[in-house]
């Protein structure tokens, strides 16, 4: 309102100033240079205008998201997908994530720090490998471990993280397993199993309908996070603001 306010006032000072010019004798390219003016002369009208349309963007990002999550609950929180935190947890947080991806392995100790400190979080891994064969490679390992050895899902899944640079080949894979104590030979009796490629498949599926082309991305109780979170204390307060009702955007 104060924008629109602002340039009507512009418009009939302008016109009051333009004397003998009526207001209806005007042209186009005369209002034109008018605004221009204005403008000029009030800049922080034009910062006024770019917050006020990126605070709609936002909002509207927010609701859309809202609806996406609400539409797509049961792929999300029902899917055969690890987890961690507590199981009955007031809030849910679910991350599609890559091995390989080098902002995903920047999150990971902050999540882990987010988990030792507030217990009243459930945590669901969406396997998403979306940028090399040894990522999909690494995925498939890690779901045949939550089959077969589930008790070392969590081990397994932070060394893979832990690891410096990306994964290279197959090899490399099998020796993290190996390091965080995975029976390497379990693994290979369950990575072919059908149930793993269901799951790669639905969460591939689901990514595209949320509108996640990217990793990391959370899902934060209803609202969706694309990208890294900065810090411990800016993750806790993406937390604290789902909580509380408020966006995240």
């Amino acid at each position: 309102m104060r924008i629109k306010h602002a340039l009507c006032a512009a418009l009939t000072g302008a016109t009051l100033l333009a004397a003998p010019l009526q207001a209806s004798e005007l042209t186009k390219s005369d209002v034109e240079q008018i605004v221009r003016d204005y403008l000029v002369k009030n800049p922080e009208i034009l910062v006024e205008m770019s917050n006020a349309l990126r605070a709609k963007q936002e909002s509207q990002q927010s609701a859309n998201d809202k609806s996406l999550i609400e539409a797509h609950a049961k792929q999300l929180y029902a899917n055969q997908d690890p987890e961690s935190g507590n199981p009955k947890g007031s809030l849910t947080v679910v991350e599609f994530f890559d091995y390989n991806c080098g902002y995903c392995k920047r999150a990971h100790p902050l999540v882990k720090q987010l988990l030792g400190e507030d217990k009243d979080i459930r945590y669901i891994y969406k396997q998403f490998p979306i940028l090399s064969e040894t990522s999909y490679y690494a995925a498939r390992a890690a779901l045949a471990v939550q089959l077969g050895q589930p008790d070392k899902y969590q081990a397994f899944h932070d060394k893979l993280y832990a690891h410096q640079g990306p994964l290279s080949d197959e090899a490399q894979v099998k020796d993290v397993a190996k390091a965080a104590g995975v029976d390497w030979s379990k693994v290979e009796a369950k990575i072919k199993d059908g149930s793993i490629d269901k799951n790669l498949g639905t969460n591939r599926a689901l990514a595209e309908a949320m509108s996640i082309s990217g990793t990391p991305a959370f899902i934060i109780g209803d609202q969706i996070l694309r990208g890294a979170p900065r810090d411990l204390a800016s993750l806790q307060a993406i937390v604290k603001d789902v909580r509380a009702g408020k966006s995240i955007q």
